[in-house]
């Protein structure tokens, strides 16, 4: 028994350094975007966030994009640069975002910060389609870039109702199978959207749960509440 306590032991650690980059660190300190920021979802690659304004109530928002460090903390904070790409990008500066700064900064003794981009509900044309914002990392003399495929991510925005990217893997066992109509009836009787991380959704679990059962009760005593894209389909209780 012990030697299969050992065993696991061993295969725990060669695990985590494998989810580590380039572990130990060599070379000059660097940075790159997380969007997954669950710590037991770290090599999971995210290159998007989904956000939108529907039943917000709301003209402006903060989303807050993650950024890593590849390397050593340091004693004194350290800029690096976001910009975004103008070729990879559908939203317009002012109308659905803030321009960004010139620079941020990575506090000192710190392995990630979170960087405020400020979006807009100002364009009506949201109500019926998506706008890109496309950013990227720039090097610094202090920063160079990190994990190659963790350069650049995108923003989506709009004012429709968005089906939140962690559905499947944890909404689904609360709230049954997807669909915009059943998200449409959640969000007017509990007067909240789902959250827009999956870190926010896990944090209040049991309080969802509550709320996914108190909506299938409801689907079943408004029985029966059609699908949006078929007549014919019924939004059954789960």
């Amino acid at each position: 028994m012990r030697k299969l306590y050992y065993i696991l032991f061993l295969s725990v650690i060669f695990w985590n350094c494998d989810d580590n980059v380039g572990y130990p660190f060599s070379g000059k300190d660097a940075v790159y975007f997380q969007l997954e920021t669950e710590d037991f979802y770290w090599t999971r690659t995210l290159d998007s966030m989904v956000y939108s304004f529907a039943g917000k109530g709301v003209d402006a928002d903060t989303l807050w994009v993650r950024v890593n460090l590849e390397g050593n903390t340091s004693s004194e904070s350290r800029p690096f640069i976001i910009v975004v790409d103008e070729a990879e990008t559908t939203a317009e500066v002012n109308l659905h975002y803030e321009a960004l700064k010139s620079e941020y900064d990575l506090p000192k003794d710190s392995v990630y910060v979170y960087v405020p981009i400020i979006v807009y509900n100002k364009d009506r044309k949201l109500d019926n389609e998506s706008v890109i914002i496309t950013l990227k990392l720039q090097p610094t003399e202090a920063l160079a870039l990190g994990v190659t495929d963790r350069l650049s991510c995108r923003l989506i925005v709009s004012n429709q109702l968005n089906k939140p990217d962690y559905w499947e893997g944890l909404i689904a066992s609360d709230f049954g199978t997807y669909s915009r109509k059943k998200h449409e009836v959640c969000l007017e009787v509990l007067g909240m959207d789902f959250p827009l991380t999956r870190e926010e959704y896990a944090a209040d679990r049991s309080a969802w749960r509550v709320y996914g059962a108190y909506m299938s009760n409801y689907f079943e005593e408004h029985y029966p509440i059609r699908d949006e894209y078929n007549n014919d389909a019924v939004i059954e209780p789960w």
